[in-house]
């Protein structure tokens, strides 16, 4: 199990050995849903539409049945009640054809059925800004707040159906809920949605990074609940789709931060370790010290802030590799790192415990 923060908010995510995945169909659930609440949602818009133009032109037809049967008993036969009746008689043909406009499901002036380019326009602009604000929303630290926000993302997506920015968000809330809880029962179901939502997500964007670092995020956390073969199935899938967010976006150094944990684990593995995984593979494993080194340092030259947990990270490489002078050099950069993000008690006492280990080296 690899523990590390940013601030994207990703923490426990397992990899490395803890090869993980099968891409399941179970998915398309979640899509399917959402189109058929939104199209009864839409029938529902209709007939209460339909319900009051059929209101109005029975109240129509009844003033003209009540004016034509005080003209009967008045028994008025003159040139201007003609003209009366006439009228009236065109009102009521007008009502009537008001009335089939509005029972065709083709009617320009349906919401559902006929949306203008300034409409769709205008409804993307406004969802942009509810994720920018979805997104502050899920770095919360309350629970709470972040299983309310998933609730609203899910009725987003019958508003705004197929979407997968919605959808890969869906799947990083489930995996803020399940990282604040200890069930295991209750982690396993959020997982398995948090993984659906995403490989729906997947089929309706496969260029989106983001789309692709929470599968693999979701994927590695399920290491935790299943066998050593499943695993190593599982992180063969979780570094296809890492390398695949690198490639879209190479910026992100909490993409190279989870590639440079994967090479790290590999390279940690004893001898035997290594033997039984690729037996169970059928191929060797591949990831060096070097390997994970190059992808912290990627991380750490990507990175806007000081990232303590990846400048020790860099410094566990050196010593893997024996080079220990530059070891403690980023022990103490990280040791020097402000408090922020990825700063916490476990991490302080690993790099004082490794410096006092290694400082003679230097």
């Amino acid at each position: 199990m690899m523990k590390f923060s940013s601030k994207y908010g990703i923490s426990q995510i397992s990899t490395g050995a803890a090869f993980l995945g099968i891409v399941g169909a179970a998915g398309l659930f979640l899509v399917q849903q959402y189109k058929q609440e939104k199209l009864r949602t839409a029938m529902a818009r209709d007939l209460e539409r339909l319900d009051r133009e059929l209101s109005k032109l029975r109240s129509e037809i009844q003033l003209l049945q009540t004016t034509a049967s005080s003209a009967n008993i008045q028994c008025k036969r003159s040139r201007k009640s003609s003209r009366s009746t006439k009228k009236s008689s065109s009102i009521l043909s007008t009502k009537t054809d008001e009335y089939l406009s509005a029972s065709n499901y083709d009617s320009s002036d349906l919401e559902f059925y006929d949306v203008s380019d300034e409409d769709i326009e205008a409804k993307v602009t406004n969802l942009d800004l509810l994720l920018v604000e979805y997104d502050k929303k899920l770095t919360s630290e309350n629970v709470e707040e972040i299983e309310n926000a998933l609730k609203e993302l899910e009725d987003l997506c019958i508003e705004y159906p197929e979407n997968a920015d919605l959808l890969f968000r869906i799947g990083k809330a489930h995996y803020k809920v399940l990282s604040r809880s200890n069930d295991k029962e209750f982690k396993q179901q959020r997982i398995a949605k948090g993984i659906n939502a995403c490989e729906v997500a997947l089929g309706l964007a496969p260029d989106h990074s983001e789309v692709h670092k929470w599968y693999a995020v979701l994927i590695g956390v399920r290491a935790d609940f299943q066998s050593i073969q499943e695993r190593i199935s599982d992180g063969k899938l979780f570094k296809k789709h890492v390398d695949i967010a690198v490639s879209i976006n190479p910026n992100d150094e909490a993409l190279h931060f989870m590639l440079g944990r994967f090479y790290y684990e590999i390279a940690a593995l004893k001898w035997y370790e290594k033997k039984v995984a690729a037996a169970l593979s059928g191929e060797p494993m591949q990831g060096s010290y070097e390997d994970a080194y190059n992808c912290f340092l990627e991380a750490e030259n990507c990175a806007n802030f000081e990232w303590k947990e990846n400048r020790l990270m860099l410094a566990k490489c050196k010593i893997g590799l024996n080079q220990y002078k530059e070891a403690v050099e980023w022990l103490e950069k990280a040791k020097s790192s402000k408090n922020g993000i990825g700063v916490d008690e476990v991490l302080d006492e690993e790099i004082n415990q490794l410096l006092n280990k290694y400082k003679n080296y230097s």
